[in-house]
């Protein structure tokens, strides 16, 4: 069974703020007659259901920059529900408890139930979301050794009122010899990601040296 973990990414999805919006432009090359119809799409990297890459907050010229075909497949993935208020950091504490249900997990997923609001009021879903405490990254380091991505229900993992501690978070995640990969903004309403675990996959919009990208990203279940 396959399960869509990204949203569509249209002209007015939910962004982090001052993330410019998709653009489509038509696209007419000078020729002759009547020519069909095709178009120029500019799109942010880190729009929509999108992949944090080390260049995103890494200066280490030696990191891995790219997506390559061992990298787009994760298992076991894991979900965890773990209802958050928007004004609040997720921290070790809040994952000791299910330790022992992650801990072989190379995909972890945490469903905070903030994508409730990103169709109801994606203002708030944008700008007003918990984020992750950034002791979280070298707890998950130490505790769950395999661990390759880190996903989330939220635009980000860093909330607009603690840009610092996002920054500090993204780096813990990403910068190093081994970084583990941050999924934002992934579509977790489907329950039946919550009961085992499952396998992930991902499908880059692109596949080059970039900072992020938005993904089609899959579970499939067993």
């Amino acid at each position: 069974m396959l399960i869509p973990l990204s949203y569509p990414l249209t002209r007015s999805s939910p962004l982090y703020p001052g993330t410019p919006p998709p653009v489509v432009k038509p696209h007419r090359p000078r020729s002759s007659g009547a020519p069909p119809r095709s178009s120029i799409i500019t799109v942010h990297s880190h729009s929509g259901t999108h992949i944090d890459l080390p260049l995103h907050f890494c200066d280490n010229k030696a990191v891995k920059a790219s997506l390559s075909h061992e990298d787009l497949i994760f298992s076991p993935a894991r979900c965890i529900e773990l209802p958050m208020d928007p004004a609040s950091a997720i921290t070790p504490q809040h994952l000791s408890p299910h330790l022992s249900a992650i801990r072989t997990t190379e995909a972890l997923f945490i469903r905070t139930g903030s994508f409730l609001a990103r169709s109801s009021d994606p203002k708030r879903y944008a700008s007003s979301h918990p984020w992750v405490d950034p002791s979280l990254p070298s707890w998950l380091r130490t505790e769950v050794p395999g661990l390759r991505l880190f996903g989330i229900d939220t635009i980000s993992i860093a909330s607009p009122p603690h840009r610092e501690e996002g920054r500090a978070c993204h780096r813990g995640f990403l910068c190093g010899p081994h970084p583990i990969l941050i999924l934002e903004d992934v579509n977790l309403t489907d329950d039946r990601i919550l009961v085992a675990s499952w396998k992930l996959v991902l499908f880059p919009l692109l596949s080059e040296e970039i900072d992020g990208l938005p993904v089609v990203a899959i579970a499939e279940l067993g």
